[in-house]
């Protein structure tokens, strides 16, 4: 065989650093390179640890593992091809466990039906605490399910209570771990100025100690028991754990494969005045923005409209959200008002950002049921954490839906029915049908009745298929038209500007892959039964 002179493309020659080691919270740059081959190589790379972004133009991975990740190895593997050769190589990445914290003491164990019920006292350190309150201790509540091994990994939740709602109920779980951690000092499950107890709020920073106490204890879970799935780990709570639970599943998304926020305030500037009060003496007043340890100011860390707009780990995230418009405790307005920060409700950022969300509404309160159709009108038994089809894992791509021709209108102002107050918005009585004085649609929901099949699912470098349907229900006519944006996708990843050909039945087309290399499908027309969304380069 000749020897290939310089101008002639050969086989492909992938260089790939050595085993790497990363410290938790130092970051990590990792540039590989490419030899030989046509012009338009592609890199992809694959099996990276949670956390992790891939920039295939620079050819870089950029990695900053936190606090929890450490004690774990990843073999991430980087494959390069031209279309005609491929070249792959494996580099091991081990993160090192350089921060720890106290591990949590049990101080009760109690046998349930089918679950081990564990009282823990997590006790703080300078990490998890102020340095003046450090060495005090929290309670914490772990339910461990019983199942044989043959059951496998089991998905986990951690639970965040509301304000008053300490200690929880004792409930059984044979199907899944339960984490239940305390908040006594209603820190909205973020955290506090390191100056507490002995100094003024508005200097120094606002790490986030409650947060990482919440953390905390999901490592020490999933190190204890080798049966809790990393992979499907949810965060749920209500009211203060709903804000909870949206702010530790948006900007701590590496950790959690979905968040189920009930009566939920998503951005903290728009509190209630009394409310605002109390969390200033923890944050500093909205107007100070005392920072945080990387600079951004409190209030703005947790405003979730600007984590969706700047975070694509948050944009990955999956959202189901319920809501009452006659709630006088977190009024509609926190999701239909716009930011003032962005200029954007959480309801529109939802939509334009192609987040995967179900939003719930009706005209409930904040504990009271909807007076006419009553608690969980809109449960038809489908719950991603647990189908068998359309879940959701940390690991695993899935659809966003948005603009669903089926979603009803949650409305942004007053109908005139009550007067606006500072407190409540439009609430009404809760106990009274159809007094509510927000506008649109008294109860609705949008992304209604859709579904992915998650166990069809081809997730590959060069081709990506989903399954897809719409379930449609009594007295239903039609079919929903919606935009369709792979989350999470493993393996498929795209270039900003992209183009990427698309078929849906007899419908197809090409696309173009935003600056973030996220592909939204517009207006495919869903039917009853089960459609492949196809996707490939094109």
């Amino acid at each position: 065989m000749e020897p290939l002179t310089p101008n002639q493309p050969g086989p492909l020659v992938l260089r790939v650093p050595p085993a790497q080691s990363v410290d938790e919270g130092e970051l990590l740059r990792i540039t590989v390179q490419v030899e030989g081959g046509r012009a338009g190589t592609r890199v992809f790379a694959e099996n990276m640890p949670p956390g992790a972004r891939w920039d295939e133009l620079a050819r870089t991975l950029t990695f900053q593992p936190d606090f929890i990740q450490g004690g774990s190895r990843h073999d991430v593997t980087f494959t390069a091809t031209d279309g005609e050769f491929t070249a792959r190589e494996r580099m091991t990445l081990t993160i090192q466990d350089t921060r720890q914290t106290p591990e949590p003491r049990v101080v009760l164990r109690e046998e349930l039906p089918g679950s081990i019920r564990l009282t823990l006292e997590q006790v703080t350190d300078a990490w998890l605490d102020s340095p003046g309150y450090a060495g005090r201790t929290f309670p914490a509540v772990v339910t461990v399910p019983l199942a044989a091994p043959s059951a496998g990994r089991l998905p986990v939740t951690v639970r965040l209570h509301g304000v008053g709602n300490w200690p929880p109920a004792t409930q059984t779980s044979s199907e899944r771990f339960v984490i239940e951690p305390s908040d006594p000092h209603l820190t909205y499950w973020w955290g506090y100025s390191e100056n507490l107890p002995k100094g003024p709020a508005v200097e120094g920073s606002i790490p986030p100690y409650t947060a990482r106490r919440v953390l905390a204890l999901l490592e020490w879970v999933l190190r204890s028991y080798p049966n809790a799935d990393p992979d499907r780990v949810f965060v749920e709570g209500d009211s203060m754990g709903g804000a909870g639970a949206l702010t530790l599943g948006l900007l701590d998304a590496r950790h959690f494969a979905g968040v189920f926020a009930r009566h939920a305030q998503p951005v903290a500037r728009a509190h209630r005045p009394w409310r605002l009060a109390q969390l200033a003496s923890l944050w500093g007043m909205p107007e100070e923005e005392v920072p945080e340890e990387d600079g951004l100011g409190v209030w703005s860390r947790l405003d979730m409209t600007r984590a969706l707009r700047d975070d694509t780990g948050a944009r990955s995230q999956f959202l189901f959200l319920e809501h009452g418009k006659d709630d006088p405790i977190i009024h509609f307005g926190s999701v239909v008002w716009p930011s003032t920060l962005t200029g954007a409700s959480f309801y529109e950022t939802l939509q334009l950002r192609h987040i995967g969300h179900v939003a719930v509404w009706d005209e409930g309160g904040h504990t009271e049921p909807d007076p006419w159709l009553g608690a969980r009108w809109w449960d038809r038994g489908w719950n991603p954490r647990t189908d068998s089809r359309s879940f959701l894992r940390r690991d695993q791509a899935f659809p966003a839906f948005s603009r669903s021709s089926w979603d009803g209108d949650p409305g942004r102002g007053g109908n005139g029915r009550q007067a606006r107050r500072l407190d409540s918005g439009f609430a009404g009585d809760p106990k009274v049908a159809g007094d509510t004085g927000w506008d649109g649609d008294v109860a609705g929901m949008i992304n209604r009745s859709l579904r992915w099949d998650a166990t069809r699912l081809v997730d590959s470098t060069r081709r990506l298929v989903m399954p897809l349907r719409a379930v449609r229900g009594a007295g239903v006519v039609g079919a929903p038209v919606v935009d369709v944006t792979p989350r999470r996708v493993q393996r498929f990843q795209c270039l900003p500007g992209e183009r990427v050909r698309w078929s849906f039945g007899s419908a197809h087309g090409t696309v173009i892959a935003a600056p973030d290399g996220g592909v939204t499908i517009p207006r495919l027309r869903m039917s009853d039964g089960w459609t492949p969304l196809v996707l490939e380069r094109s």
